[in-house]
């Protein structure tokens, strides 16, 4: 049998977009085999929303050539959309194409076993101007307790320093009868949670004249049997519906956790940045969901560096990230981006600088993550086990509702089940508990 191995990068949308090649690899007759191992194609989905996403793709598409010099190297994803020509250039990648040429993925799997890769032909298209294609999608999650459904691709809010409107094309929102059985297709393998995810996931239903919203899409995946949790990905601030967090509240399945990416906690910043919010707005946001969601998750992306960022600047994004009390940070140096409004902006951040302030930021989101999960301590949460284990004692690991990992000393058959688990201490990057059989009313 044929063996493949799929390496992604970045998004929850890119892994979505790797799910589809997984299910088309393996329609075809392909094993899919860990990336460590060689296999006889090798397909790798980037990312290119910094510099440093770049060149760590070029890195490991190297490395793989090196190490296995006979595979078929399939390079996609938004590095190969936005700088085809610098992976084309690298000896021994097979084949590059972009993001909406990823629905031809069985065409062009077809064409390099028959070694007809001299007849594919670079798709041109206006990438800023073209919608998402829906084509393909997944039946399974896989070996996963979760699945990712996309539905919703691109982005028309042009951040000034994001790249991603140039790489996934005009917000595009899923025909919500294509997401339905697709959920009902994951719902059949005994998958307990769905993850919705989509580049701009606020926006949905607004290139359709909002004749369906976010709402509706989760109220009717709420519907379907078999599913026990629905969790959002990241949703930006901006056009989060107004109704949407009390519609959550409403559905008992949808979890305590929401990712929304502040990027900068100072007004100036965010107005460079074309962010379209104000930290007064998200803070009034953050309220209401805490107002509705008791023990919830907030977690966030903090970018520093940007440019014209003063010390003032950075000292009021610290104190409002403080003032948010996250329970995860995801922090992040500024890094200009090719066709973007904020590459030519005046007063860059320099290096040093921008490392200081990062080193700063990633501690502070340290301690509030720490500060978050003691807070947890003494709680009874549900958490849903994943098939791993802890590498340093052999605990079995999983997530509780507001995204905090847990690990229980629990057999294999608790594996994609949600149990009550009592937080008891922190270790590492995890909380350690018991299994307690509680009424359901005592769970958070």
């Amino acid at each position: 049998m044929p063996t493949a191995s799929i390496l992604t990068f970045g998004c929850k949308v890119n892994q979505y977009d790797s799910n589809t090649i997984y299910d088309t690899m393996v329609k075809s007759g392909y094993e899919i085999v860990n990336p460590e191992k060689n296999a006889d194609i090798c397909v790798v989905n980037t990312c290119t929303v910094t510099n440093s996403a770049d060149q760590k793709a070029r890195q490991v598409i190297r490395r793989i050539i090196r190490k296995n010099p006979r595979a078929k190297i399939i390079v996609t994803g938004c590095y190969a959309e936005s700088d085809r020509k610098a992976i084309e250039a690298i000896p021994g990648v097979s084949l590059v194409f972009g993001n909406r040429e990823k629905t031809e993925f069985q065409h062009y799997l077809d064409m390099i076993n028959n070694k007809k890769l001299l007849q594919i032909e670079p798709v041109t298209h206006d990438a800023i101007r073209e919608h998402a294609n829906f084509s393909m999608g997944i039946s399974s999650p896989g070996d996963r307790t979760r699945a990712i459904v996309k539905v919703q691709d691109g982005c028309s809010a042009f951040c000034t320093y994001c790249i991603i409107p140039f790489v996934r094309g005009r917000m595009t929102s899923r025909p919500l009868e294509d997401i339905m059985k697709e959920v009902r297709r994951i719902a059949s393998t005994d998958c307990k949670e769905i993850v919705i995810t989509g580049v701009h996931l606020a926006s949905y239903g607004i290139d359709t004249g909002k004749e369906k919203t976010l709402a509706d899409v989760l109220e009717q995946v709420h519907s379907i049997d078999g599913i026990e949790r629905i969790r959002l990905s990241s949703i930006e601030p901006m056009n989060f519906p107004h109704n949407l967090a009390a519609c959550l509240a409403e559905l008992p399945k949808c979890q305590p956790h929401f990712h929304l990416p502040l990027q900068a906690g100072s007004d100036q910043t965010l107005k460079r940045m074309r962010r379209r919010y104000t930290t007064e707005e998200y803070t009034k946001l953050v309220e209401k969901l805490r107002s509705l969601f008791p023990n919830v998750g907030i977690t966030t992306d903090i970018m520093v560096g940007f440019p014209g960022e003063t010390d003032q600047d950075f000292e009021d994004s610290k104190s409002f990230v403080e003032e948010m009390r996250f329970s995860q940070l995801h922090v992040f140096r500024y890094s200009p981006r090719r066709n973007t409004p904020a590459a030519d902006y005046l007063n860059q951040v320099t290096p040093q600088i921008s490392a200081e302030r990062s080193k700063r930021m990633i501690d502070l989101g340290n301690k509030l993550s720490t500060t978050f999960r003691e807070q947890m301590i003494g709680k009874t949460v549900n958490v849903l086990f994943e098939n791993c284990r802890n590498d340093d004692d052999e605990l079995l690991t999983g997530f509780s509702g507001n995204y905090l990992r847990v690990a229980v000393n629990a057999p294999d058959t608790a594996i994609n089940q949600i149990l009550p688990i009592t937080l008891k201490s922190i270790s590492g990057e995890s909380l350690k508990g018991n299994l307690l059989k509680v009424k359901k009313s005592e769970v958070v």
